[in-house]
């Protein structure tokens, strides 16, 4: 789903430096709550106020959205959240060995043409580098409402090392433990079902 361009996201971005998390220090990380493509921010800014004593980076490479999430996380006064406008593969190849506890991939583009599944975010190069940065029984939370890429996602968990501890095609959204985005809200309103998966690392 494509952001309308905002003018206002980098000048406000730029009066944020708090905000933002740089490349150069992830390497400092440790049980990490990672979100790679946050969108406009509703999940990770819910999350986070859910749980103020948990971490949480954002990455995300549409300014727009990152002007977004930014604007949310000043007006709630929410602390525990930084930002990365950036390319979430850039993270991943800085980031430590063992480093992430809980990676969550929400609604990530699809890319439905054949010739682009490699830059599908379960795409078995992708999830090498979340084997790497994962810690030992971290997790990968996978939430989609696009049937191909959630049965390429299965496929190509199940051909990883990872253990598939939850698959559900039809996610009711109620786990305690998960926040809808808003592109979640506006497909669950409209009747779409909602696929959810969740990786362990063993």
């Amino acid at each position: 789903m494509r952001t309308k361009y905002k003018p206002w996201a980098k000048p406000y971005i730029d009066e944020h430096p708090e905000l933002m998390y740089p490349i150069e220090d992830v390497k400092k990380l440790s049980n990490l709550h990672l979100e790679i493509g946050c969108g406009k921010g509703a999940f990770i800014i819910k999350m986070a106020k859910k749980h103020p004593d948990i971490f949480y980076l954002a990455v995300e490479k549409n300014v727009s959205c990152v002007g977004s999430v930014a604007k949310g996380l000043v007006e709630e006064k929410i602390e525990n959240v930084k930002l990365m406008l950036i390319d979430g593969e850039k993270v991943l190849d800085e980031l430590d060995d063992n480093s992430v506890k809980v990676l969550f991939l929400n609604f990530s583009d699809p890319w439905p043409k054949k010739r682009h599944y490699k830059r599908r975010l379960t795409y078995e190069g992708f999830i090498n580098k979340y084997v790497r940065v994962l810690e030992m029984n971290g997790e990968i939370r996978f939430k989609t409402d696009n049937d191909d890429l959630y049965e390429f996602s299965k496929e190509s968990f199940l051909n990883s090392s990872l253990k598939i501890v939850s698959d559900i095609y039809d996610y009711d959204g109620l786990d305690l433990e998960d926040e809808s985005t808003e592109y979640e809200i506006k497909k669950r309103n409209s009747g779409l079902k909602i696929h959810r998966l969740i990786l362990r690392k063993e």
